[in-house]
């Protein structure tokens, strides 16, 4: 198979890259000029930096390809009109390259997050009935995406996959908790008993793989978890478990945390740089749910993940040590 990866340097466009050439797939990565690429250096790959902005050059790459794994995308921004560029715009300039192909469009699969669907109740998961509310920039402009793909199905053979917290080797998020339970305290925003949905990255890739090979995918809209939910608190458990500490739990009021990313915000603004806490992530952490349903992956994908969360935390663990990251 000739596979197109947008955003392949990143962590989890890397995993899947490795994943494809293991099995013998024919690879080429799509990034930004200043892209880091040690994730994938030396990886027998054809390596494209020109990015998701000229559909010309788009349209070269895409030729030939039997899918594009869209990943390419902003989940921190400068300015709030950046998501729109990166994440909407980026996926209709894609779109268009591969409609120009005609019959020889590539089936596109689409990475997008529960962000653009927005929380669920606790104790009621996500599902596909539920009407998109996203709370962010970010989520508003990933559910444009969707927009987009949909625009374009009857040219261009299209997968929305919608993922949730992903985790596991190379993934920084995760590893700033990681970090701190390792120092003896678990900091949060918010409620401990807040649900949420995961997924390791290994299982993600398997279920990308799915979404590209199984012919009852196309024009479909998946979400994509680990079906067991979990409570942050349970979460943290786990964490502190595995790396054997018994960390002193910290919960940040929202009103506090409010005021520390608007700092954040002010700051990143003076380095010109995006900041990693702002108010809308901060009103996305408030909600009481964050899980979705899982069955129609489950049923028509024949998406089964592999790892539940103790073994997706010690495969992450056992990495971070060797990496030296704690």
């Amino acid at each position: 198979m000739r596979a197109v990866v947008t955003g392949g340097a990143g962590f989890i466009g890397s995993h899947l890259i490795e994943h494809l050439l293991a099995r013998g797939d024919e690879v080429i990565c799509i990034e930004h000029a200043e892209a880091d690429t040690r994730w994938i250096s030396g990886l027998s790959i054809d390596y494209r930096d020109h990015g998701v902005e000229r559909t010309a050059q788009l349209c070269a790459a895409l030729d030939g390809a039997d899918v594009v794994f869209h990943l390419a995308g902003l989940t921190q921004a400068r300015r709030s009109s950046d998501y729109y560029a990166v994440n909407t715009e980026g996926t209709a300039h894609l779109l268009e390259a591969a409609s120009q192909l005609g019959s020889r469009a590539p089936r596109i699969i689409l990475a997008s997050s529960l962000a653009a669907v927005g929380p669920g109740q606790r104790g009621k998961p996500i599902t596909l009935a539920d009407v998109p509310r996203p709370l962010s920039h970010y989520g508003r402009s990933k559910l444009l995406a969707e927009v987009m793909m949909r625009a374009y199905r009857d040219s261009v053979p299209g997968v929305i996959l919608r993922l949730p917290a992903v985790y596991g080797p190379r993934e920084r998020a995760v590893l700033t908790f990681f970090r701190m339970v390792q120092r003896g305290i678990a900091l949060t925003v918010g409620d401990w008993s807040r649900e949420v949905s995961m997924l390791y990255v290994s299982d993600l890739v398997d279920g990308f793989v799915a979404a590209a090979s199984n012919r009852d995918a196309v024009g479909h809209t998946f979400y994509l978890a680990h079906p067991e939910p979990l409570s942050w608190r349970h979460f943290a458990e786990v964490v502190a478990r595995e790396l054997g500490r018994d960390p002193v739990l910290v919960s940040v009021p929202q009103t506090i945390a409010r005021v520390v990313a608007l700092g954040a915000e002010a700051g990143a603004l003076v380095r010109r740089t995006a900041a990693i806490l702002n108010r809308d992530r901060i009103k996305e952490i408030f909600q009481p749910g964050w899980v979705c349903d899982v069955s129609l992956a489950i049923e028509r994908l024949g998406f089964r993940p592999r790892y539940p969360l103790t073994d997706g935390v010690h495969a992450t663990a056992v990495w971070y040590r060797e990496a030296g990251w704690i």
